[in-house]
């Protein structure tokens, strides 16, 4: 055997900073910074409203396919994908930790989803999306 050699670690990547503007998406405007839990509440609604691959400024992580669920033949088969494009469009970020506990509700012809998001800073329940 030889030597054991053990190279010193020079450089450890940080996680980046969540401080971010914030921005108000009723009114398209930005009003000062937000950071922490609040930060990624505003990345999950903003991540949930975005579709994937449709703007060249985003990596091809970011944004969901939510428009691919639109029309499917049943419910049970727009409740898998609705939990797989969340699941999918949200847990690469490094904050998110998971998405769990879906739960349903028909209204007409729109499909509501609720469900919780574990992050770093603390649980968000009670996260929407609509398709």
């Amino acid at each position: 055997m030889g030597p054991n050699l053990q190279t010193p670690e020079l450089y450890q990547p940080a996680a980046l900073p969540s401080k971010t503007y914030s921005l108000d998406l009723m009114t398209g405007r930005v009003r000062g910074t937000v950071d922490g839990l609040e930060a990624i509440k505003q990345f999950i609604v903003k991540t949930l409203l975005t579709s994937r691959y449709a703007y060249l400024i985003y990596p091809d992580e970011y944004g969901t396919e939510r428009d691919e669920i639109i029309g499917s033949s049943s419910n049970a088969l727009m409740e898998a994908e609705i939990e797989r494009v969340v699941t999918e469009a949200l847990i690469f970020d490094e904050r998110i930790l998971a998405v769990r506990d879906f739960v349903y509700e028909q209204r007409d012809d729109q499909l509501t989803a609720l469900f919780a998001v574990d992050t770093v800073a603390g649980t968000i329940s009670e996260v929407e999306m609509s398709v």
